[in-house]
């Protein structure tokens, strides 16, 4: 590295040599701390050089060919002014490009990245997705700085009229993408580039905008139906008299209905997880809604569920609920077969009202409340739950869970005689 002090001019600045190799410096001894930088690939460069809080500090001004001596001269005067005050050039540099970049990102782009690197399930991100595409269709490719409390409170509105449920979901992961940006854009001092204040969170403080109600779902199937389904679920999922789709759909049914388990999470169950030789036959959730992975036991039932589906597998695939057709690989929805079920309890009932239906069967059979939070594998605050009444033991709770296939199937058999 080369260093020199000179009166520099432009004339000058362009005729000094170029350096073989690295970089040279030149200074000016008419300016303190102005100087010419020039690279061995051919670039000249005006720098200011000075002490911030008492240490040393180099800040580009620009090419030679965008500013002329008499504006670097000035330009160094301002930095160094700058530098004797305490304030480091390339930090506020940092800072002006931060926020010039938040200004222009799109809500797309923002929802790609949270997407990306955020640890959700698939199916959160498939709805994050549509949100953005379908709900915000008008703001997707503009910049999210844009977006308003106004203009959330009016959207709200107009997306309430249509499903009040789904206009609450989409500005839930609205605000979670807007505080994403907030804190992507946010300088190493806490100073927020964009969005001081959620724009969601602000248009929900007024008081003619608030979130939409939504009435808990209490939909289980009767217990005196709960016999009659078992019933019909093991008929569908006889391969002699049914195709393979509906007695796929029939054994996840009742997978579920023996489990608890979420419909997100049975599903997408494959073999490598599913354990059915052991002395305490267990399967394994390692993709879970509350991110809580757990091993299960298998009770009786379930093992004659998941033996014959075993039996049945077809080319290798790796799910225990595999779909015929399509190119996920799992059975998405048992649709059909739900509402077979619908049809012999009475009433309409999702998937998530089985796990309704195995937490009042477990409850009528004796099992405690701190094993079915586990067997449902719920998390909870309390002190006690979390650090006492907390065994996953297969062995404590293979007993459990034996309980609940006991009654189920004694309820088929008492509808049969």
């Amino acid at each position: 590295m080369t260093t020199n002090k000179l009166n520099l001019t432009n004339t000058k600045a362009y005729s000094l040599p170029v350096p073989d190799t690295g970089q040279a410096f030149y200074w000016d001894a008419k300016q303190a701390g102005l100087g010419l930088r020039i690279t061995s690939a051919g670039a000249r460069s005006w720098i200011a050089q000075g002490y911030v809080n008492g240490k040393s500090k180099r800040f580009t001004l620009g090419l030679l060919d965008d500013l002329d001596y008499k504006e670097a001269r000035e330009e160094a005067g301002k930095v160094r002014g700058q530098m004797r005050k305490g304030i480091n050039p390339l930090t506020e540099k940092r800072k002006r490009n931060k926020a010039s970049e938040a200004e222009t990102v799109t809500l797309r782009e923002i929802m790609e990245e949270y997407i990306k690197h955020k640890t959700l399930r698939p199916a959160t991100k498939r709805d994050i997705i549509r949100v953005v595409e379908n709900d915000f269709t008008k703001w997707a490719d503009k910049p999210i700085a844009n977006i308003t409390r106004d203009a959330v409170a009016k959207r709200f509105r107009e997306l309430s009229k249509a499903s009040p449920t789904r206009a609450n979901l989409a500005f839930r992961n609205l605000r979670a993408l807007i505080n994403s940006a907030r804190e992507k854009y946010c300088t190493a001092d806490g100073i927020y580039t964009i969005f001081p204040l959620n724009p969601v969170t602000q248009a929900f403080k007024l008081a003619d905008t608030n979130w939409n109600p939504e009435t808990k779902r209490r939909t289980r199937i009767p217990e005196d139906k709960i016999g009659e389904v078992w019933l019909i679920l093991e008929q569908h999922a006889n391969s002699d008299h049914n195709r393979a789709s509906t007695c796929i759909s029939a054994d996840l049914i009742a997978f579920m209905l023996l489990t608890g388990c979420r419909i997100g999470e049975a599903n997408q169950l494959t073999w490598d997880r599913v354990d059915l030789d052991s002395t305490l036959p267990s399967f394994h959730l390692a993709v879970t809604k509350n991110h809580n992975p757990i091993t299960l036991p298998i009770n009786d039932a379930l093992h004659s569920v998941l033996t014959r589906r075993y039996e049945a597998r077809v080319n290798d695939n790796p799910y225990v609920f595999p779909a015929v057709r399509g190119k996920c690989g799992y059975m998405k929805d048992p649709r059909a077969m739900m509402q077979h079920v619908a049809e012999v309890s009475g009433c309409k009932v999702t998937p998530h009202d089985l796990r309704r239906t195995f937490e009042d069967i477990a409850t009528k059979v004796g099992v405690d409340s701190d094993r079915r939070r586990i067997l449902l594998n719920h998390i909870t605050g309390d002190v006690h739950s979390a650090h006492y009444a907390n065994n996953l033991e297969l062995n404590v709770l293979m007993p459990e869970a034996q309980k609940i296939s006991n009654w189920i199937v004694c309820q088929a058999n008492m509808t049969i005689s």
